[in-house]
């Protein structure tokens, strides 16, 4: 089974074109995670960039992908002397995939910290926490589960036996079962990587991403990534969906904000 740098290697073809093998087992059913799917991105992009680190991604779902060979275009837009920013396109059989705009700049783990708002409802210690399995209650496998260790936090898994808590939020922990520790392409793939909000509510089955932003705050500490997601609004189909992960010495490292839809199997 590759491990994540493997699965998330790019080969470079020429300048601004890269190739990349879609591994289908970091999927939810047989769609890629998009989480992943940014991981690919992502090394592309950092390749081609001037600075090290992506501080924000921007990316939409244009349609799923499959397993097996696609390409990373990408195109830098403005280099500056701290930032730049790219363009890239995941790109299979001629279609383009997912449409990313990327920020670039150079992050570091000791930087102080000016302003941190109030912290996020705690959750259980991993010990506590109950591990994800790889088959959901509808019977969907969900693969991305054997190359993620996740621990969710009891209080917001009663829809597994039936019993949602009647809200979207879903908390736990995370990392690589690999032990790849986590940087910020790790990042992009963790706050992806936690069962849907909508969960929460009892509406099990595929949860596409149509967009998600990644802000990257701080470069992570080695070990287990703390994730808290919570929602605002489900209307006409639609749900949000935000992002916090802290690293292991509780420094809040990453956010994401996305907007999905709700589809019932």
């Amino acid at each position: 089974m590759p491990d994540f740098d493997e699965a998330s290697a790019t080969r470079q073809q020429a300048p601004g074109l890269h190739a990349v093998d879609i591994d289908g087992t970091w999927a939810v059913g047989d769609v890629p995670n998009g989480g992943y799917l940014l991981a690919l991105i992502l090394r592309a992009a950092l390749s081609e960039s001037t600075h090290p680190h992506p501080v924000s991604t921007n990316a939409h779902f244009v349609t799923p992908p499959t397993a097996g060979p696609a390409e990373v275009h990408v195109d830098v837009v403005r280099t500056g002397r701290t930032i730049e920013t790219l363009r890239a396109r995941l790109v299979q059989d001629g279609e383009s995939r997912v449409e990313a705009t990327i920020t670039t700049s150079t992050l570091s783990r000791t930087s102080p910290v000016e302003w941190v708002g109030p912290p996020p409802e705690p959750v259980a210690p991993i010990d506590e926490c109950i591990p994800a399995v790889v088959d959901l209650p509808d019977g969907t496998h969900v693969g991305l589960l054997e190359h993620v260790d996740l621990r969710l936090d009891p209080q917001t898994l009663g829809w597994f036996s039936g019993r949602p808590a009647g809200q979207l939020s879903m908390r736990g922990h995370v990392r690589l079962a690999d032990g790849t520790q986590p940087d910020p392409v790790v990042l992009a793939l963790a706050v992806d990587s936690l069962p849907p909000t909508v969960f929460g509510l009892g509406r099990l089955g595929w949860a596409p991403t149509v967009q998600l932003t990644v802000l990257t705050r701080s470069l992570p500490a080695p070990g287990w990534l703390t994730v808290h997601l919570r929602g605002r609004l489900v209307r006409d189909g639609w749900f949000d969906e935000e992002a916090e992960v802290y690293d292991a010495d509780g420094s809040l490292v990453a956010q994401s904000r996305q907007l999905a839809r709700i589809r019932v199997t």
